[in-house]
């Protein structure tokens, strides 16, 4: 099976450069303490509008955080005036976002923001954070293309997901990573690769009888390329039959971009992200 062409990497554009002297008007000590947790980030999103939670972007003081985005417009913020107020400096130039927040978010605070990329698209949803362990320096934001091998490939997954006697092609050598939660967890199972296609098999387990289920509603998958650059994107979630009523099954495929390594899976329900964890690869 053809691995399928890697996704484009997207890199901040040229004209985000008239930045640098703003980022280097950040006090010396600021710039210091942040080098260690600085991180560029390539988010690819969903061409399904609505889907999932809002995208998370950590901020914290004294770091310009930079968000550009596919489209050379001016973005349109939308956004209450009270949180902008709150916040800090949120300034929409041609084709980015400068975020210059005045204080650090509490740890359970979180401010919604949606961004207008095009007239007459579907505003893209954003959450400002404020993580200890990593602040965003850039972030490029694209929008995923709908591929030819999509069909196909989900054709694949269901006949997996279908016939019980074809699940044991998936059970290779492979460490289990589970999701815990105290009434669900879900859990990776195995993962068989196809060049940098990978085709992970997940379990829902209720915990607690007559509960429903945890929403699984996304997955993404998060890799570090050669330059530094984190690169995100969503999995193609496709759903399989109950065995009972406390599993429901799952299967997570999607490409990888030349060059990835360290790949990281997390799996989101409808009002949350989940957290990365670490999907073990064995050598192709």
């Amino acid at each position: 099976m053809d691995g399928g062409a890697a996704p484009t990497v997207h890199r901040v554009r040229p004209g985000a450069w008239f930045l640098l002297p703003l980022l280097l008007s950040l006090p010396t000590s600021a710039r210091e303490a942040e080098v260690a947790t600085l991180q560029r980030r390539t988010l690819v999103l969903s061409s399904r509008a609505g889907v999932g939670p809002p995208t998370e972007l950590s901020v914290k003081v004294g770091v310009a955080t930079v968000v550009c985005f596919d489209s050379p417009a001016r973005p349109d913020l939308q956004v209450s005036e009270q949180e902008r107020t709150s916040l800090g400096e949120l300034m929409p130039i041609k084709g980015c976002l400068v975020i210059l927040p005045k204080r650090n978010l509490g740890a359970d605070e979180r401010v919604e923001m949606s961004v207008l990329v095009e007239p007459g698209a579907e505003p893209l949803r954003f959450v400002l954070v404020t993580r200890l362990e990593a602040v965003d320096l850039s972030v490029k934001v694209v929008r995923a293309s709908p591929s030819a091998e999509d069909e196909g490939v989900a054709e694949v997954a269901r006949s997996l997901l279908a016939a019980p006697a074809a699940r044991p092609r998936l059970d290779v050598a492979q460490r289990v990573t589970d999701y815990g939660a105290r009434t669900s967890s879900g859990q990776v199972d195995s993962v068989v690769w196809m060049g940098r296609r990978f085709f992970a098999t997940l379990a829902v387990r209720v915990r607690k009888k007559r509960l429903a289920p945890w929403g699984l509603i996304q997955v993404r998958v998060r890799t570090p390329l050669p330059d530094g650059v984190l690169w995100e994107a969503p999995a193609r979630l496709v759903s399989g039959p109950s065995d009972d009523s406390t599993v429901q099954r799952y299967i997570a495929t999607g490409v990888l971009p030349e060059g990835a390594s360290g790949v990281e899976l997390a799996l989101d329900g409808a009002e949350a992200l989940g957290v990365f964890q670490p999907l073990h690869r064995e050598a192709p």
